[in-house]
């Protein structure tokens, strides 16, 4: 449940445009959301709100989706591991095998690309465990995994 100051930020890093654009996921829209405007403290408050009542051992590694899903996955990890996976599909991080991870992006549309790192991670021994983002927007139907978001559109 947003509040209202949950509500400013998203309003604050949502662009509106009069015409669809082509976004960086590929899919056509008149709105984008600028994740990379916000804050430390907005970071913290939206993974708060996203992952805030997922039990301690639900996962043990947050992996950010380059670019801004990186920012994101420091404030989910909450104090655990954080790994990277480039946009070329490389992945940066300690060891995977064996752990429970969480794959982390700023906005989530349709999911295909949250798939794309979940197949990524599991062939380098992940147990992806879910998806955390900023923004759910539409339906994420390619994803058979718990998606935890701050804001749905």
């Amino acid at each position: 449940m947003s509040d209202e100051t949950t509500e400013s930020i998203i309003k604050r890093i949502t662009v509106k445009y009069s015409d669809p654009i082509l976004l960086p996921s590929g899919h056509q829209s008149d709105t984008f959301f600028d994740c990379i405007k916000l804050s430390p403290t907005e970071l913290a408050r939206l993974a708060a709100l996203a992952v805030g009542d997922m039990k301690i051992d639900s996962f043990d590694m947050a992996i950010g989706i380059a670019y801004t899903g990186i920012l994101f996955a420091g404030a989910i990890a909450g104090g655990r591991s954080v790994g990277i996976l480039t946009t070329n599909g490389e992945f940066i991080g300690p060891d995977l095998r064996g752990k429970k991870v969480l794959v982390v992006d700023d906005v989530i549309v349709k999911g295909e690309r949250a798939l794309k790192a979940a197949t990524v991670l599991t062939k380098q021994g992940a147990e992806v465990v879910g998806f955390a983002c900023i923004v759910k927007k539409e339906s994420s139907s390619v994803l058979s995994l718990p998606i935890y978001s701050a804001h749905q559109v």
